[in-house]
């Protein structure tokens, strides 16, 4: 029997997702996110810059995040003009997947987290506290 396959139609996803590879901002999460609170977080600051979310492997592989948010040696890589990595120490597995980001912001509670020596801005502190009232200063100059 002779088998024959036509393409037709070629359909793109759609989705309220930006795909990580093509984003111009990429907000990434680390263990530092334990919870739904900082679950949402990620996802508020995600919105309010218009940027891709995507996760360390100890996320994906806990089951936090989808395994196709994964950034990383063994994931994605993404080259975004900026890469904010929260609760991301900056395993060299994590770093060869970003390292190529134009600018590089790290927050991290641990000042000696290995993202800090890679990062063009770095901000010490724990995401819980340190989130709102960034996500809040976005807003404040976006609406200005």
């Amino acid at each position: 029997a002779d088998l024959r396959t036509t393409l037709r139609e070629i359909v793109t996803a759609t989705s309220d997702k930006i795909d990580l590879s093509e984003a111009e901002t990429v907000i990434a999460a680390g263990r530092g996110v334990k919870d739904e609170e900082g679950r949402a977080l990620i996802r508020e600051l995600a919105d309010v810059l218009q940027a891709g979310v995507g996760a360390s492997r100890a996320l994906t592989e806990a089951g936090i995040y989808d395994p196709s948010l994964q950034i990383g040696q063994t994931g994605k890589v993404v080259s975004p003009q900026l890469y904010i990595g929260v609760g991301i120490s900056g395993a060299i597995q994590h770093v060869a997947g970003m390292s190529n980001s134009k600018v590089i912001v790290a927050i991290n509670k641990d000042p000696d987290a290995p993202i800090f020596e890679i990062a063009d801005y770095g901000i010490v502190g724990d995401l819980y506290k340190v989130l709102p009232p960034f996500i809040d200063e976005i807003r404040r100059i976006k609406s200005a």
